[in-house]
């Protein structure tokens, strides 16, 4: 993944519901598809469901971190 990605899915973690809802109403003006429902859904692949599994198994992703405890994290 690029440094830009991974910095976009840092932003993303942290940012409250209606930063996202703004930054997902930019996204789809700026790439809308005819119709967000017809594309269509691919199934998980080998690594997906390492990455899956792995998360399933490790005990820091079962409490999710809130944007407050984040930026404190960050200072």
């Amino acid at each position: 993944m690029s440094e830009v990605k991974a910095r976009l899915m840092g932003a993303i973690t942290v940012m409250d519901e209606d930063a996202a809802q703004r930054l997902w109403a930019i996204i789809e003006s700026m790439y809308s598809a005819p119709d967000w429902d017809a594309i269509e859904e691919e199934d998980p692949d080998e690594i997906d469901l390492e990455m899956i599994r792995e998360i399933q198994e490790d005990p820091d992703c079962t409490t999710p971190a809130f944007s407050e405890d984040v930026r404190a994290l960050l200072g």
